[in-house]
């Protein structure tokens, strides 16, 4: 009879360099997936930041507006909006009384310098809405030309800018 011998068995005694290798190459995809996800929602909560204080700073310029509606011709006016943001802030409204068009220019300089102070390059300016019979106040960020809000060819989702229409 013959006797029964077992054969050897190979063992592995670790983990091989290349299986290593291909579950850095894995965990190192995952890492970068998800510092792309998080740089995404950084900009987006940066996105939204500029977007609600540009709609408050708009919100502002309208109940600004109607509070003084003798000086509407003084918001309305174009060239009020252009200049310094602290160029008129040391108005004569800040030690006594002064006229409709004088806390008009104090609140235009105000609106101005909000824009500035709290928006990435934010400007604001209030001026005829097109296609419409009312006022409309624009805010942008980011270097947006205030010219491009109301323009028809530019997708509204790629605009930096805020308009916020007001019926007179």
């Amino acid at each position: 009879m013959m006797k029964y011998v077992k054969p050897k068995q190979i063992r592995q005694a670790g983990v091989g360099m290349l299986e290593v290798l291909v579950a850095l190459l894995v965990l190192s995809i995952g890492v970068l997936g998800y510092a792309g996800l998080q740089l995404r929602a950084l900009d987006s909560t940066d996105e939204t930041y500029m977007r609600s204080q540009a709609m408050a700073i708009a919100q502002d310029a309208v109940e600004r507006m109607m509070a003084n509606p003798g000086a509407a011709s003084v918001y309305h006016k174009a060239s009020n909006w252009s200049g310094d943001p602290d160029s008129a802030l040391s108005s004569t409204c800040w030690n006594s009384d002064c006229t409709a068009a004088a806390m008009a220019a104090w609140d235009i300089s105000q609106l101005k310098w909000y824009a500035s102070d709290l928006l990435t390059q934010g400007a604001v300016r209030v001026e005829d809405c097109k296609g419409s019979s009312g006022q409309c106040v624009l805010v942008v960020w980011g270097g947006e030309s205030l010219d491009n809000c109301q323009d028809d060819s530019k997708v509204v989702s790629e605009a930096d800018c805020v308009v916020l229409e007001v019926r007179t």
